[in-house]
């Protein structure tokens, strides 16, 4: 069954969800009065019945209907963007669609629709229009025409059932998605499923409507290539932030994003890759070459393209531009730089970084030699190479790994070394290339590959003095080195509350350096509150997420707080079980470790290692993504029976 006839049926699904609790009350309130005439303790009891079930439902129905979507993003004022307000406006009366009630720019490279709605999608409160600020950067005015008919002809669909149900079915799906725990939530869950079991086709009929809308107002092949160029974009954003947008966050200062993202999808070494790659994601998904393909079939006349950038529409974009990317990318950022000028201060941020973290490395090891890039050569020349490197290296890695990393990252940081003391001594410096990493540039306009330089040296040792003869030809200091780098502070990567150790509760912290157990404030009256009150279970989850905010220097200050060093980790056991898990850490306590956990929480034995064994509880919760944590921090010294997934 589909077409209106499904959307019938799933809005009649949907009513009767608020109607038979309102019928099942008054129907006990009925036998209540009836009662009550012929037996006054007894109706009196069905009155009683009556209200504790009517209670009951009220606090059911006050956790589902406060689900609320939230405005986010930059508003944009009809007076201060007249031209966008109309292309939206224009849309909407060719489709016949409502209007939107706010337009504002986001940072997701998305256009999108979100309706905020009362009694689960019946009644509409606000509706909002979502641009994503990316694709105001890589689309052209057409396709950014497209882009909204899409997202605003899914408001109007072929008949007005379908766009109910699914507006209902969207705002179920959230409802169910943001309750936390409880039999509300179960409940919930199951009216979900068949709800959107029922409505199953309405999002394919919406979307092709949607699509339909899009060729009207921009023709087929804008279209089609606007579809094609969104996906891309996603692609390109998420390499483009992880890139460049970092390197603004390192150094702390501001770019032009946008300018930025329009020359990084234009390079043409990239260009290409993103169209190939954005190919293969739509090969690989069925739903959206269908809609390629209905597309195309439908008749319509040629539209005139507007080629221009489609942050064209924006009033001035020169100034409002910069001023939507404050307010939305880079906020608590220092004074805008031009792009090559802050890829020259992060190349050498970075450079600098490495350095001092292979000064680190040479503290850490013992042996006998100065940090300076002529110390590091002697070294590696003598085949303490890997002794060298080894504090720095990942705890975790297999064995069979250990050799390649100890050679990879030692090239790295020397190359690092040789290139931060160029740039000290100002006879190099880095250049942009939106085609890859920075450039290292010589001040004889030479590029400078580090990594061709310094890899035959550390691979062959003997070859150390050919090397020294490139540096001091180069014009590179030897006796160049930076301060030993700070411990740097461990990243949270997720929580579970509580964990049990030594007949004691502790939340438990994966952290990728190591692990840390702070006692748990939780009583078990609570514990048993959250698992079955939502509101109980929300409050749970607000604490973690203040542990997850605070740094851990501080949390590891707090008192009873222990830290488990993954230095000191030999070998790490995982055992599942019906009842939940057990991990087993098998601990080197010496005088160099250092872990910092009391003795009662560890067992000694007779080989001189130690074990710490914490065991899940069944009321445990977890915020982020601490398994996946505990796998990437225990690595190779990790025995699970089954994937770490599992235990989810």
């Amino acid at each position: 069954m589909r077409g209106p006839w499904r959307a019938a049926l799933a809005l009649a699904l949907h009513i009767a969800f608020f109607v038979a609790p309102i019928a099942l009350v008054l129907g006990l309130l009925s036998i209540a009065v009836v009662t009550f005439r012929y037996d006054r303790t007894s109706g009196l009891k069905a009155a009683a019945a009556a209200l504790v079930v009517g209670a009951l439902f009220a606090v059911g129905l006050r956790a589902v209907l406060r689900s609320r979507v939230r405005a986010r993003g930059v508003l944009l004022d009809r007076a201060e963007q007249p031209q966008l307000w109309r292309m939206a406006n224009s849309i909407a009366a060719s489709a016949e669609a409502p209007e939107p009630d706010e337009i504002r720019i986001t940072s997701e490279p998305v256009v999108l629709v979100r309706e905020d709605t009362a009694l689960l999608g019946l009644r509409i409160r606000t509706r909002y229009l979502e641009l994503g600020l990316p694709l105001l950067a890589a689309l052209n005015v057409s396709e950014l025409r497209a882009a909204m008919a899409r997202e605003i002809g899914r408001l109007t669909g072929r008949n007005r059932l379908t766009v109910l149900a699914y507006r209902t079915s969207a705002s179920v799906e959230r409802t169910a998605a943001g309750l936390t725990g409880g039999p509300t939530k179960w409940l919930f869950n199951g009216y979900a499923r068949a709800f959107t079991a029922v409505a199953a086709t309405t999002a394919q009929d919406l979307e092709l409507a949607a699509d339909a809308v899009a060729v009207r107002e921009a023709g087929t092949r804008t279209a089609v290539l606007a579809l094609r160029k969104a996906v891309a974009v996603e692609i390109g954003w998420r390499e483009y932030a992880e890139e460049y947008l970092s390197m603004a966050t390192a150094i702390g200062h501001a770019p032009d994003v946008l300018v930025g993202f329009r020359n990084f999808m234009a390079h043409p070494a990239r260009k290409p890759r993103l169209a190939e790659r954005a190919k293969q994601t739509i090969a690989e998904e069925p739903r959206t070459r269908r809609r390629i393909e209905a597309m195309k079939r439908i008749k319509t006349g040629d539209r005139e393209i507007d080629e221009r950038p489609a942050f064209a529409v924006l009033k001035n974009p020169r100034k409002s531009v910069p001023a939507l990317e404050d307010r939305l990318l880079v906020d608590g950022l220092d004074q805008r730089l031009p792009w090559p000028e802050l890829a020259q201060r992060a190349g050498a941020a970075h450079v600098a970084e490495q350095a001092a973290l292979l000064s680190s490395a040479v503290e850490q090891s013992g042996l006998p030699i100065e940090p300076s890039i002529a110390g590091v050569l002697a070294a590696i020349h003598r085949g303490q190479g890997r002794d060298l490197i080894n504090p720095v290296l990942n705890p975790g890695l297999s064995p069979e790994l250990i050799d390649q990393a100890a050679e990879d990252t030692l090239v790295e940081l020397l190359g690092c070394v040789v290139v931060d003391a160029l740039v000290c001594a100002r006879r190099a410096h880095h250049e942009l290339d939106w085609g890859g990493p920075p450039l290292v540039r010589l001040a004889n306009g030479q590029p400078l590959d580090a990594d061709r330089l310094v890899r035959p040296a550390v691979v062959d040792p003997r070859l150390i003095p050919g090397l020294h003869r490139a540096l001091v030809n180069l014009g590179v200091p030897l006796n160049h080195a930076r301060r030993p780098a700070a411990e740097p502070e461990p990243e949270l990567a997720g929580i579970v509350s509580p964990v049990q150790c030594a007949g004691s509760s502790y939340d438990l912290l994966v952290t990728d350096r190591g692990l840390v157990l702070l006692p748990s404030s939780a009583s078990t009256t609570k514990r048993l509150l959250a698992g079955t009150l939502a509101r109980f279970r929300e409050a749970e989850l607000e604490q973690l997420g203040e542990l997850a905010a605070t740094p851990i220097g501080e949390l590891r200050e707090r008192s009873g707080a222990q830290w488990v060093d993954s230095r000191d980790v030999a070998s790490a056991r995982l055992d599942q079980d019906r009842a939940g898990w057990s991990l087993s850490l098998e601990l080197y306590l010496d005088e160099y470790a250092v872990s910092d956990l009391d003795d009662g929480l560890v067992r000694g034995d007779e080989d001189g290692s130690s074990e710490l064994v914490l065991r899940s509880s069944a009321d445990g919760v977890e915020h982020g993504d601490p398994y996946r944590g505990l796998g990437e921090l225990m690595g190779a010294r990790m025995n699970v029976e089954e994937p770490l997934a599992a235990i989810e």
